[in-house]
Formats: structure tokens, sequence, C-alpha cells
């Protein structure tokens, strides 16, 4: 286990508690060394973003989690209504869940003829235990039976409860400047279905890009409200830079190396994965490559199940740079690091080798990555320091859209569209 793994574990578990009581906002985050894999995704769909409809029977997601080790532990969880920017609403549980507050989950499965010894946990929900009925954003929170302050990780969930619609499309930015590297999302929601008096105030309007919070732009003001529509035409605050595909790589079979392994050890207790070294992508053309952005799959093709039969590694990341960087830090991420910049993946220079390295401990499948530098006196990482960017790449951006209601204390989320197609 990496050692900065277990302190930030410690340090992050007393941070989620303080969250929850401070009205600070919760990211995801595991709080557990013995938890890994996390996911949470539409049912038939593991790539899928956790969005839930509201009201929709045939709306569901999966929960899925490793827990290391071979025994047993029964594993509760609850859901925590939060407002716009994820900090928990004053809505009690039994306000926006209908019948049980705690659910208990009973599907799991040992591993089987793995190094790593682990029981893989799942469930489907929203169930006949445990329904939602208020829209907005959500922290799902597992723990120990009995042990609510104790929590082994928290996830964000989506659940929408669709009353606007929203139209646009990615363009190339208007700005000469920023012309190459840059992107700009212009769009329309339609708000005729709310009746809102004052929208300005009601309304707050968000742009992602990809599954990053930490670079997402906050209360965008529209152009101009005419007819029930808010334009958001904008030149400036709907920009971002386009970065770079992700970069990828395959270690769904430990018996030969896949793209991008460079060779593989399973000699030892724990398996080794040595990626081929990466280089800085700044300043060099821009290639389309095949795109996870971010995001993993768990697969083997070693094996007939991969929930359970799937091994777990040590995975060795390193990437070249002459000097080392003393005005900040360097880090994978990703899904695989839940989009976070924590000590666990933070990167450290090997002055022999003239490269930044770390390990991280990664069930096989597909991984998408990409590394970024964090400037001592910045909270947004810099992608673009190392990978580049271009107004080609195929980004995914959302625009979330919260209404809360005059008379109430809680952000509704009403729409939510994802845009995939570029007018470039």
């Amino acid at each position: 286990m990496n050692v900065f793994r277990l302190i930030f574990l410690f340090l992050a578990l007393s941070v989620v508690n303080q969250n929850l009581s401070a009205q600070k906002p919760i990211w995801d985050h595991y709080y557990s060394e013995n938890v890994e894999t996390v996911q949470v995704y539409p049912v038939n769909d593991p790539l899928g973003d956790p969005f839930l409809i509201l009201g929709d029977m045939n709306s569901k997601l999966i929960l899925s989690f490793d827990l290391f080790g071979e025994e047993y532990m029964q594993i509760e969880y609850t859901l925590i209504h939060c407002d716009a920017d994820w900090i928990p609403s004053d809505l009690l549980p039994n306000e926006y869940l209908q019948g049980y507050t705690e659910a208990f989950i009973d599907d799991y499965q040992y591993s089987i003829n793995t190094k790593q010894a682990y029981i893989h946990y799942r469930e489907t929900f929203p169930n006949t235990d445990m329904e939602i009925i208020k829209s907005g954003n959500y922290i799902l929170k597992a723990y120990p039976e009995d042990k609510p302050d104790l929590p082994l990780f928290v996830k964000r969930i989506m659940v929408i409860d669709p009353k606007v619609t929203i139209g646009g499309k990615v363009n190339r930015t208007s700005d000469p400047s920023i012309r190459k590297s840059h992107q700009e999302v212009d769009f329309q929601v339609n708000i005729s279905n709310l009746k809102s008096m004052f929208p300005s105030r009601e309304l707050r309007i968000f742009l992602r890009q990809n599954s990053r919070w930490d670079n997402m732009k906050k209360d965008l003001q529209p152009l101009q409200i005419s007819n029930g529509v808010m334009d958001f035409n904008l030149d400036k605050e709907n920009v971002f830079e386009g970065l770079n595909t992700f970069r990828y790589f395959d270690f769904t079979s430990q018996k030969y190396n896949s793209e991008y392994v460079d060779r593989i050890d399973v000699s030892g207790e724990i398996d080794k994965i040595y990626l081929l070294p990466d280089y800085i992508r700044r300043n060099q053309e821009y290639i389309d490559n095949p795109d996870f952005h971010g995001v993993f799959y768990i697969e083997s093709k070693d094996w007939g199940n991969s929930r359970v039969e799937a091994e777990y590694s040590d995975v060795y990341f390193s990437l070249f740079y002459d000097v080392p960087l003393l005005d900040g830090n360097v880090y994978v991420v990703g899904e695989l690091s839940n989009w976070n910049i924590t000590p666990y993946n933070k990167m450290t220079y090997n002055y022999q080798k003239k490269a930044y390295e770390t390990t991280l401990y990664l069930k096989q499948g597909y991984y998408s990555y990409m590394y970024a530098f964090l400037p001592s006196d910045q909270k947004v990482a810099d992608a673009a320091f190392f990978e580049g960017s271009h107004y080609e790449t195929q980004n995914y951006y959302y625009v979330l859209v919260y209404f809360r209601s005059p008379g109430t204390t809680y952000d509704q989320l009403v729409g939510v569209q994802v845009f995939r197609d570029y007018s470039l």
C-alpha cells in the first residue's frame, strides 16, 4: 500500500466528517485502505454517467466496489442530499427518501484464484428498500453496519427532474489569440415550463468538461433572456482549454503485453505492470487517438468473470522531464484517482532517470489518464502544461441547470445536457 495513500486516508476520513458537519463541499473519496475500484454507473452502461431520472422506474444505477481481504463485512449505504455546490442541504433524509433511509448491500462474491483476495460488492438502486423523491445532487455513502461516522467511501450521483430543454454546440472560440487551443460551448436553456419570476436569482447554470469538477464554470450569466429562453452565447465565461486526448493503457491480460505496457512481472506476491515511459505532448501536433475521456473499464481477458477473477497489480507510471519543477507538484489524474488531487496520485522526481514516477494499485482493465501540474499557489491543476491544448479535441461538455423554487430551501436539478457534437 502506498504510504502517501495511508496518510491521505487518515486525513480524508477526518475531512469528510468535518465537511458533513461544517457545511463544506464533499468530493469522491475512499476512506479505507481496503476499498478499491468504486464505480457507480447506469445499468448496462459501465462507462455511463451516474445520473438518475426522477420518477423513471427504468432509471437505475449500479454501485460496485471491492473490499480487500477474505473476511465478510456487512455494509450499509445511505444518500445525502446536497445543494448545487455539493454542500449537504437542510433537507432531512425522510424528505428526499421514501422507504428506508439506510439499506444493506446484500449482493457480494468472493474473488477467485487472485493473489489479492477481495470481496466484490454490488447493489442496484433505487429499489424497494430506498426510493428517491427529490432531484438534485446526492452523496452516496457506504459504511460498516451501524457505523455511519466511519465511511468506507463517498461517491457523487445526480438525480434529474427534466423541466428545461437545452440546446447548443461546441465551437472554436471567437478569440483569435486562443483559437487554436480553446473551445467555446454556446447553448440556450428553455425555462418556459419553470414559470420562474426571477430566473437570474432562482437558477444556477454550471458547465463541466468531461468528468472534472475542479475547473467547472459556475453561475454562468446569460447574454439575454427572451421568450423564456436563456441565451449563453458568451465569449469568455464558457471557454475551456481543449487539452488533448487522454492517454490510455490496456492490462486486461497479464499473459502478454497489451497496448502501452512495457513489461509484466507476475513472479512476486503482487503483480507488477510497467507502462511504457511517457513524454510531454505540449507543442506537438494533435493526433486523434481513441479516447475514454478519463474513465476506466474493468475487464480480464484471462478469465471469464472479471468482477471476481480480475487481478490487482502495482502499475508503474513514468513521465520524462529534464528537471524537477520546484514551484508545484505533478499528478496522474482521471477516474483512477477519483478526479482528485491528493498525495495518493502525486508523482515524485527520479533524478537518475530524469522522470516523474508513481505507482497505483489497480484492477485489471482499460484505463485512461492525463498528467497535470498543480502550481503551489493554485487550486486548479494544469493538464495543458504536459498534455498541450488543441481545439480539435473531442471533449464531453455537461450543462447542469439547478433551480431553487420560491419558498424552498434546496436546489432541484432540472436539466442536464451533454454535448458531444462539434462544429469546429
